[in-house]
Parts: structure tokens; sequence; C-alpha cells
């Protein structure tokens, strides 16, 4: 019987330490921290990093053409569907152009408003903005090309349009090597 007192004690000891927890969780329970000791009332918010948006012209030149026009090509082996992937490429090339000009003009309006702030502080700051500005400006003109130059599949979106014409190609090869494999072998005749 005494190797039953043994493992008696040990649970005796085991709530005994229970205890203590106890005592420690009622006092935490009943202890608040004063609101005088955070800086602001206010929940934190996360803050957008500005360089960690992404531009909709590089969102748009990522995608692989190639191998969307190879799996169209190989699923929808049409001459139209061919053309109407296409309108819609040169469609979504406008929109990101579009959407990457306004983000460009938005930052001209916001640098003259700062210009217009700092007018007479500084001949260097004045100079370095207007420098920007122009330079902006210089971006905004070359997009508008691009734009323009997309109507003719040139430019820019020239390379989506022929990886993605490559890609069809490649795809309705392989739909036709597939459906001459399996006409050829009477398979499924």
């Amino acid at each position: 019987m005494s190797i039953l007192d043994f493992f008696r004690s040990k649970k005796k000891s085991i709530n005994s330490d229970d205890s203590v927890f106890e005592d420690l969780n009622a006092k935490s329970e009943n202890s608040t921290v004063s609101a005088d000791f955070f800086i602001d009332n206010q929940q934190p918010v996360e803050e957008v990093d500005e360089s960690k948006q992404t531009n909709p012209l590089d969102d748009f030149m990522s995608h692989n053409y190639e191998w969307n026009g190879y799996n169209d090509g190989y699923d929808n082996p049409d001459s139209e569907y061919l053309e109407r992937k296409l309108r819609l490429i040169r469609s979504d090339f406008r929109i990101a152009i579009d959407k990457c000009i306004d983000i460009r003009r938005s930052e001209v309006g916001e640098l003259r408003l700062h210009l217009i702030q700092t007018k007479g502080i500084s001949d260097r700051l004045e100079l370095q903005l207007n420098e920007r500005i122009r330079h902006i400006e210089e971006l905004v003109n070359v997009l508008d090309t691009q734009k323009i130059l997309s109507i003719e599949d040139e430019g820019f979106v020239s390379s989506a349009i022929q990886s993605y014409r490559i890609g069809f190609i490649k795809g309705l090869e392989k739909y036709q090597q597939n459906k001459l494999f399996v006409g050829n072998s009477g398979l499924f005749n």
C-alpha cells in the first residue's frame, strides 16, 4: 500500500498548484488597465504602402497570353473566337492604359498643389517639382501614344497579341492532331 500512497501524494501536490493559478486568474480579472495609459483610443489602421500598389499596365503585361491562347485554341478552335479574344485583349490594354493615365494625372495635380504651397520657399524645390511634373506629363503622352498604337496592334500591346495568336495556333494544331489521331484509329467509330 505504500506505492498507492506515493501516487496519492503526487495528486495532492498537483491540486495545490492549481489553486495558485486560480488565485492569479482571479487577480488578473479584477485588475483593469487605465485608459490614460494609452496614447490614443483609436484602433490601429493599416496604412497602404504606395510602393506596393501594382501598376495596371504591369498587371496586364504579366499575363501569360501564349498559354491562354493555347488553351483557347484547343478548347474553342474557331476564328471568330480568336478575333473576339483579340478585341478583348486590346480593350483590356486600353483600360490599363487609361488607369495609368488617371493615376499619373492625379499625381501631377498633387504635385502642382504642393508647388503652389511651397512657392517662394526654395527655388531648388520649385525646379525639382516642375521637373517631376514635366517628366510625368511626358509619360502620359507616351501612354496616350501607346493607346493609339493599340488600334493597329502596334506598341506595347503587340507582344500580348502576338503571344496569344501563337498560343492559339499551337492549341489549334494540338486539337487537330488529337482529332486526326482519334479519327484514324477507329476507336470511336
